[in-house]
């Protein structure tokens, strides 16, 4: 089901619908995994949920005004605060993935420690699954947490519709991504590629729920932001994995060992990076003022209520 508004749909009952949808399908990935032959892979309920709240978040900030900070904060911090665990094993997931692509891209630099270190990586991925789901109950603590935060949509007041209701939380979002890529471009740490990773994937979600609303030329901005989110995604897991790796060196073979592969992920980051800015300025190149004002002068009325 798309994460998006129905044509002519309010903003006020779309994006409630959609979080309440959000919230279900969370429980129900929570429900379906199971370690029976046709449960939902574990790692695969961990990615999905993760995916159903920042899809949640991203709408919370959409009408964050409507809702008054103090439902915001208490709906955003418990969501996040909830999947911390699942990102855990999502990370000691991805490190392996990010191992295989690089292997992929770059057989003969990594060959020949390649081995070692994915033992090593797959390992790290079983402990942190068995402690967050098995030790740590956290499907259990999550599938509460979601519960309640359903809950509590009867608590939601949003009375303003159209372009009232969605032009602020908008314009905060452009703002705080035009602001974090501003950042990155003076200073690339990991920190503020990551922080600018996440303002650019609430406003895709964003963009997703306005979709049926906006024109076709603008539409071509939901892509160009998902493209950007993912650019910056591939380069936060080599950063990560880079990280882990020589964090604890002699787990994964030692430092001669991974002295190539390092210079492997240095070289690719840099290649993701030069995309990601040529890509985020392109995005980013209006003020939010500006931004948010060209997308509502170039949708009819009928199509957002």
């Amino acid at each position: 089901m798309a994460f998006q508004l129905k044509a002519k749909e309010s903003v006020s009952a779309g994006v409630t619908r959609n979080v309440r949808r959000q919230l279900e399908r969370a429980i129900e990935y929570l429900g379906a995994s199971r370690k029976q032959p046709r449960g939902m892979p574990e790692n695969d309920a961990v990615f999905e949920v993760r995916k159903c709240f920042k899809r949640v978040r991203a709408a919370l900030r959409l009408v964050r005004e409507e809702l008054g900070d103090d439902l915001y904060h208490e709906e955003n911090f418990g969501l996040r605060d909830a999947a911390r665990p699942l990102t855990e094993i999502r990370d000691a997931h991805v490190l392996v993935e990010t191992a295989d692509k690089l292997k992929q891209q770059f057989p003969k630099a990594i060959e020949p420690s390649f081995g070692k270190i994915r033992e090593a990586l797959l390992a790290n991925q079983r402990e942190v699954t068995r402690r967050v789901l098995e030790q740590n109950k956290a499907f259990a603590a999550v599938k509460e947490v979601t519960t309640r935060a359903l809950a509590r949509l009867t608590e939601w007041k949003l009375t303003r519709d159209g372009w009232a209701a969605a032009e602020t939380g908008l314009r905060r979002v452009y703002r705080a991504g035009h602001r974090a890529l501003t950042l990155a471009a003076e200073s690339p740490t990991v920190e503020n590629l990551h922080e600018w990773r996440k303002q650019s994937k609430y406003l895709w979600h964003q963009l997703q729920l306005l979709e049926t609303a906006l024109p076709d030329k603008e539409k071509e901005l939901i892509d160009l932001t998902h493209k950007l989110a993912t650019l910056l995604g591939e380069d936060h897991d080599l950063a990560v994995l880079r990280a882990t790796l020589a964090a604890d060196p002699l787990a994964y073979g030692g430092h001669r060992t991974l002295k190539d592969l390092f210079v492997v992920i240095d070289h690719r980051r840099q290649e993701l990076e030069q995309q990601t800015f040529a890509v985020g300025w392109r995005i980013y190149k209006d003020p939010p003022k500006v931004f948010v004002s060209q997308i509502e002068a170039s949708t009819s009325k009928e199509a957002i209520r």
